[in-house]
């Protein structure tokens, strides 16, 4: 039994690193499609990535923390332009039908976020009074469970052309500076890191990243990492001790 508890404070422990009222999306929100079949396509670089996105919550974009002992660069100016106007979005997986749409087919389906920011605050899980502070972008409110590809503008040195996670990517010699996809690894805080490589006009193949994270649109708000995983692992040993008492 206490293996199991160990197994539990785990696995809470996985959605530590970000101050209430946000949440981390957890690596399996995220998804490569497995249907794809874009011929020469076919590689992980290139597949799509869907974000899973749950009801009642709304959704931010930030940068990623590289490090505990510096400034995190805002996301905008500095990895994508975020401000006003149609500079990114998101396209709901099941507006697009098929895997084979070209970006003309679906850029009405595109639902632009409106640079509205707030302040995240994440943390080091080993030691939580270590933060850091990023802004975020808020992407939208969803009222129901949703499927998501996630849309970006690049900056002018990179080409600033709408990239996505649903678009062919340059290796099939489409016309676009993007050349992959990824979401393989996490930053400082442990968000998922979501990788959008481009053939930089002024700085060659680089990645641009950011992450995301959301909250909860209720009245009662997420409690922060740690007390909540203190809080939801006191309750499982505390419900154990009393199974234990009834056994003896």
């Amino acid at each position: 039994m206490k293996k199991i508890f160990l197994v539990m404070l785990c696995a809470v422990a996985a959605f530590a690193g970000v101050e209430s009222p946000f949440v981390q999306f957890a690596p399996t929100d995220f998804c490569n499609d497995p249907h794809i079949t874009r011929g020469d396509q076919n590689w992980q670089g290139a597949q799509l990535i869907t974000l899973q996105v749950k009801g009642g919550t709304d959704v931010w974009l930030s940068n990623y923390i590289r490090s505990w002992y510096e400034p995190v660069a805002d996301l905008h100016g500095n990895v994508y332009d975020m401000l006003n106007g149609q500079k990114y979005g998101y396209i709901f997986k099941d507006s697009i039908s098929g895997f084979d749409a070209s970006k003309e087919d679906y850029a009405d389906k595109i639902i632009w976020g409106t640079g509205a920011t707030t302040d995240i605050t994440y943390y080091y899980d080993d030691n939580p009074s270590i933060t850091a502070t990023a802004t975020g972008y808020f992407l939208d409110s969803f009222e129901n469970d949703a499927e998501i590809y996630l849309v970006m503008t690049t900056l002018a040195g990179d080409g600033h052309e709408l990239v996505d996670s649903y678009q062919h990517v340059q290796d099939a010699g489409y016309d676009t500076t993007l050349v992959s996809r990824l979401h393989n690894t996490t930053d400082q805080a442990g968000n998922v890191r979501i990788n959008f490589g481009i053939d930089s006009v002024s700085e060659g193949w680089i990645g641009r990243e950011f992450v995301a994270v959301y909250n909860s649109t209720a009245s009662g708000q997420p409690l922060p990492g740690v007390l909540s995983s203190i809080l939801i692992v006191g309750s499982l040993m505390g419900g154990y001790k009393t199974m234990k008492r009834k056994k003896d």
